[in-house]
């Protein structure tokens, strides 16, 4: 990450520390690190040592080390409530820009020092945060241990709009594993606690992700009216990475729809956006989005080349649903070029991440897709079995249009 204009995350991060902490002491820290380096430069050569240019890069806070010092410096500048509150924030831009696991870090810090202080409000904030980043990560396990410590925590601070976050994003952790009533329920509560309140992109984030359930159960205009309803709140608040999932939301609507002229155009907004951000996990979902459009189109060279743009995304981040899912849309371009055992490969790729990640929704998906893959094979026992297991796992989640598909298959 190196430190100047070119690099977002970097700037962003410098320029929040400098509010709370002064300029005097962001250039005190790069005086030092150049200095540091200036002096490893010369303990090496006269150690005999060769050195390039990629042996001292420029001063950066990917270097561990530097990040390591710039926080120290920070702490020391710094009284407990408003170090841990900059390390929430820098916690925040990390996971914003889709580094997850710097993101778990910052967060884990807040809580050690919170937990010393005895200041259970940073507790509880840290835990929220860190069961958003676990959910992001398909650590469901994790995500609702924090989750559930963290609801307890601002319910008996009798803090209400903590506890409706708490709930939108358990509703988003049960979406993402396919329980759409356990998930919907958690996003109405979320609502209602939401309704009294002037919390207005908090209230949008809710309505987007009721709008991804509806979208889930086919229920596509219904899910449209939701995004419609949150994208003002998004815009009107400059939250330009909502703005773009909203986009995409948008697309994948319309893609169900089979209106594809439409899925596209929110696509590239999403990817326009996204790209702006350097919000690789954003960027890779819209371009798996426009995957999804040219296969629809027969259009498979280009639906091959967005998919493998959007892994190269979600390698980046570690994302494995979303590579999963990307997975299973390759298969089914691969599947339609009749490559029927490279499309196998990722079929099975897809369906052994989903059963790691227990996401219920896109097990059904894969398993169907699989299932029209056995039936060009003309293995009919392999293809029924393949419906039947997608069948099921539709009916576990309430996806009613995929279920009917589904059930088609099999009375053929």
């Amino acid at each position: 990450m190196i430190l100047s204009e070119r690099n977002v995350l970097s700037v962003e991060i410098l320029s929040l520390l400098k509010n709370y902490c002064g300029q005097r002491l962001i250039s005190k820290f790069i005086r030092d690190q150049k200095r540091m380096q200036a002096v490893e430069r010369r303990l090496l050569r006269q150690g005999g040592q060769k050195l390039s240019k990629e042996d001292t890069p420029e001063v950066s806070l990917d270097n561990g080390a530097a990040y390591d010092q710039l926080v120290t410096m920070c702490k020391q500048s710094l009284d407990a409530y408003e170090f841990q509150e900059v390390m929430l924030q820098i916690g925040d831009l990390f996971k914003s820009h889709g580094e997850l696991q710097k993101a778990e870090q910052a967060y884990s810090n807040v809580m050690q020092y919170a937990e010393k202080g005895d200041h259970a409000e940073f507790v509880a904030e840290a835990l929220l945060r860190r069961g958003e980043v676990y959910c992001r990560q398909g650590l469901w396990k994790e995500s609702n241990r924090d989750l559930d410590y963290s609801r307890s925590l601002f319910l008996k601070a009798k803090d209400r709009t903590s506890v409706a976050k708490v709930e939108n994003v358990l509703g988003a952790s049960f979406a993402q594993q396919g329980h759409l009533k356990r998930a919907k329920s958690h996003f109405s509560k979320a609502l209602r606690a939401l309704e009294q309140s002037q919390q207005k992109v908090m209230t949008a984030t809710v309505l987007m992700n009721l709008g991804i359930v509806h979208n889930i159960m086919g229920e596509w205009r219904k899910a449209l009216e939701y995004y419609q309803r949150a994208l003002p709140y998004f815009e009107s608040a400059g939250d330009a990475r909502r703005v773009a999932q909203i986009y995409h939301n948008m697309g994948m609507s319309h893609l169900s729809k089979s209106d594809y002229n439409e899925a596209i155009a929110m696509f590239d907004k999403s990817v326009a956006i996204s790209t702006k951000l350097q919000d690789p996990q954003l960027a890779g979902l819209a371009q798996l989005g426009k995957a999804s459009v040219r296969f629809q189109l027969a259009d498979y060279p280009y639906a091959l080349a967005f998919c493998n743009l959007a892994l190269a995304q979600f390698e980046k981040t570690n994302d494995r649903l979303s590579m999963a899912d990307a997975y299973k849309v390759k298969g089914m371009v691969l599947r339609e070029m009749k490559q029927y055992d490279l499309a196998e490969t990722h079929f099975q790729t897809s369906i052994r991440i989903n059963e790691e990640h227990g996401n219920l929704l896109n097990l059904g998906e894969s398993y169907y897709e699989l299932g029209l893959l056995e039936k060009k094979r003309r293995n009919g026992k392999d293809a029924k079995d393949a419906f039947e297991k997608a069948s099921r796992f539709f009916e576990k989640v309430g996806a009613s249009s995929q279920l009917e598909k589904t059930k088609e298959e099999l009375a053929e």
